[in-house]
């Protein structure tokens, strides 16, 4: 069963044009391009903050199914007004299906599993929700399973030992056959993002083919 997908934070990104992108593609067809080549996506919350009806529907329209969208939330939950809580319940209302989750950055105590009727992955240095959780590079990710790699090496090596210890820790997860997260990492797998200030599409693509190549 393909159960891993992998997928990036965001898909804008300049250092892209000319390599994962080609230099001629206009800007409207990039995540039309993107979808065609990963499934999952992470919206940064400067982007999907800033959305209007007409880019959501955009949005909407530029991917078929299956794509997952998950949405970042950087800001501190005291601050998490409710202008940009119902901005995130329309995008959801409008993506339907296809909005699965929201990473949510924290380092205060935090105990909310749902956010616009979406499961929360925490991640955190030190907080960590009740369940699943995992370590890399400093960071706990811990609710709805998801991985979060803020750096991707380009060892391949241990590119292998990145996702086998990740899918290794599903385990708690899935032999639990009530829980909602299997029900969810059946039907839709398990995310794997690549975010970083530079994302170098070419180590993603490696890191894709690594997963199929485990079985993932």
């Amino acid at each position: 069963m393909e159960n891993l997908q992998i997928g990036t934070c965001g898909w804008q990104h300049d250092n892209w044009l000319g390599g994962f992108y080609p230099e001629d593609l206009p800007v409207d067809w990039q995540l039309d391009y993107f979808s065609n080549a990963y499934r999952v996506l992470l919206v940064p919350q400067s982007v999907w903050s800033g959305w209007c009806n007409e880019d959501i529907d955009t949005v909407d329209e530029a991917v078929e199914s299956p794509f997952y969208f998950y949405f970042a939330v950087e800001t501190d939950l005291d601050s998490l007004d409710a202008v940009l809580l119902s901005q995130l319940e329309k995008i959801v209302s409008v993506l339907k299906s296809q909005a699965v989750g929201i990473v949510v950055w924290s380092e205060g105590p935090f105990t909310q599993v749902e956010l616009a009727g979406l499961p929360v992955t925490l991640v955190s240095t030190q907080q960590k929700l009740p369940g699943w959780c995992w370590q890399y590079q400093g960071l706990w990710m811990s609710g709805q399973p998801l991985a979060y790699l803020s750096e991707l090496t380009t060892d391949p090596k241990a590119q292998v030992v990145i996702l086998k210890n990740f899918m290794r820790s599903l385990s708690s997860v899935t032999a639990d056959s009530s829980s909602k997260s299997v029900t969810t990492i059946e039907s839709q797998g398990v995310a794997c993002i690549v975010g970083g200030e530079e994302i170098d599409m070419q180590q993603v693509a490696n890191l894709k083919t690594i997963g199929e190549f485990l079985g993932y």
